[in-house]
């Protein structure tokens, strides 16, 4: 399947090359501009992505549910397949970007995401659909996040975290692009045309953008090294492999990625469970967005002064006090909002600083290997966390869930503890 992708994008730069436009002669005739630019497109193409391939589902969910007489539980199943096809498939998509892959990677697979959204919108059974999740969920693994910010952290080196949170800055605002288009859009024409509208987005800009800016950031890359330069790389994942801070990264990161996911999907009935309007419940979630962006631009002004691991360090205490406070609102109702703004800066930075920090602690060399198995067990706490949270609420009510919450991001917050006492170590003389 991913080398489907690869054949896809093959297909885009073709389309590139037709229109007669020069994108590897602009970014070797002016570098700077065209990383500048790059990275501006990677950011509306990811928004593009985002909304279409993975806020659909939410803005679709209730068109769906309505609709097709398959059930609330067995839609979201295929939703949670998708992101763990996503997590399946994030150690190939990382070798392809170390072998210079990454604008066909990218690409691709947000063409493949709008051919198999196009498919969706024609399915009749739930078999079908499941099927076509599954593939949305490749695309999801090769032209989303993980390899996108993979790819950044690997091409753009001591600028990657300024570069990311550029990224994010302008994708996050995918969801509010995706839930009231999906909304006009089903009750419109409804839940077939908004899905082939999106797959029209996705297909005629966003993946034409993604392949655009991964060129206009690597110019003119190989498309296949040379048996020395593979043979490096695996010998330098295999380093990493061995080194306890790698190991200490694959723990850390899944594990806030549970508190994350678990209070993002029940944060509604959270509080309202613990006595607040619905109102007041949905206008505090509204505040993770724009604190989101708060954060973000927090961490700019910071980069070059707090070092990666410091502020990936705070971000993780954020979340801890965020979801305590969150636990006091039935008793404080006013602490809700205390938590969504710190809860909201607090967990804009962490898909940031995962890549950034990875690649300070264990090189850049075979970087997208690295940050492709680390995506494993991150997408995969996120696919379950909703469950997990489902669960412990059944034994023991949201208190429940919220004291495993607190559990999960304490150990977080210890592996990175032990994270840095290895770092200093290692940088002590």
């Amino acid at each position: 399947m991913v080398g489907l992708v690869i054949r896809v994008g093959d297909a885009i730069d073709a389309l590139w090359r037709g229109v007669g436009l020069d994108l590897d002669g602009y970014a070797a005739r002016e570098p700077v501009r065209a990383r500048r630019l790059g990275v501006w497109l990677l950011a509306a193409g990811q928004t593009i992505g985002y909304a279409s391939l993975y806020y659909v589902f939410a803005a679709l969910l209730l068109t769906w549910d309505t609709s097709l007489d398959w059930g609330k539980e067995r839609l979201t199943l295929a939703f949670m397949v998708a992101i763990l096809t996503g997590a399946a498939v994030s150690p190939f998509a990382g070798r392809l970007i170390d072998r210079g892959r990454g604008r066909w990677l990218l690409g691709g697979g947000a063409a493949l995401g709008a051919l198999a959204l196009a498919t969706l919108g024609t399915v009749e059974s739930y078999a079908a659909f499941l099927m076509v999740w599954v593939v949305i969920g490749v695309a999801q693994g090769t032209s989303l996040y993980e390899p996108c910010f993979a790819f950044v952290t690997r091409t753009t080196a001591t600028e990657a975290a300024r570069n990311i949170t550029r990224i994010t800055l302008v994708a996050g605002f995918a969801s509010t692009l995706a839930y009231p288009t999906g909304a006009f859009l089903g009750e419109l024409l409804g839940w077939r045309g908004a899905t082939w509208t999106f797959a029209a987005a996705l297909g005629l800009v966003g993946a034409p953008l993604l392949f655009a800016g991964a060129t206009l950031i690597e110019c003119c890359p190989h498309a296949s090294r040379t048996a020395e330069a593979v043979a490096q790389d695996r010998a330098a994942f295999r380093t990493a492999r061995r080194r306890p801070e790698f190991w200490l990264l694959f723990a850390a990161f899944p594990l806030i990625g549970l508190t994350e996911g678990l209070v993002l999907t029940h944060i509604i009935p959270i509080l309202v469970d613990a006595g607040l309007s619905l109102s007041d419940a949905v206008f505090a979630a509204a505040l993770f967005g724009p604190m989101q962006v708060v954060g973000r631009l927090a961490m700019m002004r910071l980069a070059g002064r707090v070092s990666e691991l410091a502020m990936t360090a705070l971000s993780f205490t954020g979340i801890v006090v965020a979801v305590l406070l969150l636990m006091q609102v039935e008793d404080v109702p006013a602490a809700a909002y205390a938590f969504a703004v710190l809860f909201g800066a607090s967990y804009g930075l962490v898909s940031i600083l995962k890549p950034v920090v990875a690649a300070s602690v264990l090189g850049r060399s075979a970087f997208g290997a690295i940050a492709g198995v680390l995506a494993v067990p991150f997408l995969v706490s996120l696919a379950v966390a909703p469950q997990v949270g489902s669960s412990l609420w059944r034994l023991g009510g949201y208190d429940l869930a919220l004291q495993g919450g607190v559990l999960t991001a304490c150990l977080a917050l210890t592996a990175l503890a032990a994270l840095a006492i290895i770092v200093r170590g290692r940088r002590t003389p």
